[in-house]
């Protein structure tokens, strides 16, 4: 009889490999619904409200300022924890929760168009909870996930967040516009309480509580790397992103949004001056693109990663991007032509997710148990630094006569990055850079 016949309900997580990828989907997908709500549908709602552009970026910024402070979730949910309900359910239920009860209020305040103030505050206080949902699956997956699922688990990621976006944009939109506003909060907390008895169903290893009044005890591997003081835990954090194999993986990091920062500036721009597109039509394709991409992702990305791995994948992607910028920088005298403009944006895409995908398992393998929250999303935050950086190069590089010269610029870094991916051992992993710590791999199956 298996544990889960003998026990009732679902299995541990560490017992079941798809039930690991089916929660990382399913919580993905419930980041993806407060997005599109706060980027697309609420702005939308605003503007046919007769909103000013001000008044929009007011919660537009709102919603994004959670996502710029989340470097310090990961100390929060490293440091405390209810390890009787596993060392990250209870985060995630109770982030989970959180916007649930964020997007009820939003269904009974029923906030006009113009509630600017009110509007910002649930954009802030959604998203807030999100990022601590976000942070907490993210350390699951480092906890208790084996490293040919990591490959998978990143296609997950990135496909099911953009999935339950543009799903929930299109839905809350046409809500909002024909039943009101309040129908769009209610339609949002009615799919994320879903995904929230999932994870009440849960469990992340045996003998554990599912819910604080269950019956269950502390696992006595999450007892064994729990750091329980702020001093160890900073500590072990810097030290585990001081170790050389960590350093080597940041400029991967880093070099993963600088293309992508870079024409998010340039690429508008680029097809209405040269191909005389509108800019309808620009995020028409563009869209269409991302779209397409996250399917991708979930499929055929995720699988290619999780095959070869993402060192290998790595080492096609590097040079691949590389001559591709370069193409692009050679190929001025087509950047009048709309198909040509269109296929440079959808192969953009793919190849840019793709090594989006080949980064979340690197991260994961390096990451150290005992700090798995505050070094994965110190990762996390440091490849988002990236998208600034390209956006600034853009700008200093595209306004003149030799617009291509970016890309030129760009296409070296890369092939700088396809020679450096030689020296990187993603195997050399952080074990035992902080006290009391076992490597982050192996302990699922650990627990067959």
């Amino acid at each position: 009889m298996s544990r889960a016949t003998a026990t009732g309900g679902l299995p541990p997580l560490v017992e079941s490999s798809r039930l690991r990828l089916l929660t990382v989907l399913l919580f993905y997908i419930a980041q993806g619904i407060p997005l599109g709500l706060f980027y697309v549908a609420i702005p939308a709602y605003m503007a046919s409200s007769g909103a000013t552009p001000l008044q929009i970026a007011s919660v537009v910024g709102m919603t994004s300022l959670p996502w710029t402070l989340k470097l310090a979730n990961g100390f929060i949910i490293d440091r405390y924890t209810y390890l009787a309900m596993g060392r990250r359910r209870a985060w995630i239920i109770g982030a989970q929760a959180t916007i649930v009860l964020g997007c009820l209020c939003g269904a009974v305040l029923q906030p006009g168009g113009q509630d600017v103030l009110l509007l910002s505050v649930l954009a802030f206080g959604v998203n807030l909870a999100t990022t601590f949902q976000d942070v907490s699956i993210d350390s699951l997956a480092v906890d208790i996930m084996t490293e040919d699922e990591q490959g998978k688990a990143g296609g997950v990621m990135f496909g099911a967040q953009a999935l339950g976006m543009a799903a929930s944009g299109a839905a809350c939109g046409f809500l909002i516009q024909t039943q009101g506003v309040a129908a769009g909060f209610a339609a949002c907390a009615f799919g994320l309480a879903l995904v929230l008895v999932y994870g009440m169903m849960l469990r992340e290893r045996a003998g554990e509580k599912r819910l604080p009044w269950s019956r269950g005890a502390a696992h006595p591997h999450n007892v064994a790397i729990q750091v329980d003081a702020w001093g160890p835990l900073l500590m072990g954090s810097f030290r585990a992103i001081l170790a050389p194999m960590s350093l080597l993986f940041v400029p991967f990091l880093l070099l993963r949004a600088i293309p992508v920062g870079g024409t998010e500036v340039y690429y508008p721009v680029l097809t209405q001056t040269f191909a005389g597109w509108s800019m309808t039509q620009f995020t028409s394709v563009q869209s269409s693109a991302i779209l397409g991409s996250a399917i991708y992702a979930l499929t055929v990305g995720g699988w290619i990663v999780g095959r070869f791995g993402g060192k290998h994948v790595l080492m096609v992607v590097l040079p691949a991007i590389a001559v591709f910028m370069l193409g692009m920088g050679l190929s001025k005298s087509l950047w009048s032509n709309g198909g040509f403009m269109t296929a440079v944006i959808w192969s953009q895409e793919f190849i840019g997710i793709t090594y989006a995908i080949c980064i979340i398992p690197l991260a994961m393998r390096l990451c150290s148990p005992g700090v798995a929250a505050t070094q994965f999303t110190i990762y996390m935050a440091v490849a988002n630094f990236g998208r600034p950086l390209g956006a600034s190069l853009s700008g200093a590089t595209t306004g003149g006569a030799t617009p291509e010269m970016f890309f030129f610029i760009v296409a070296g870094m890369f092939a700088l990055g396809a020679a450096g991916i030689w020296l990187f051992r993603p195997g050399t992993t952080n074990a035992g850079t902080t006290p009391d710590v076992t490597p982050a791999l192996g302990t699922a199956p650990a627990e067959h």
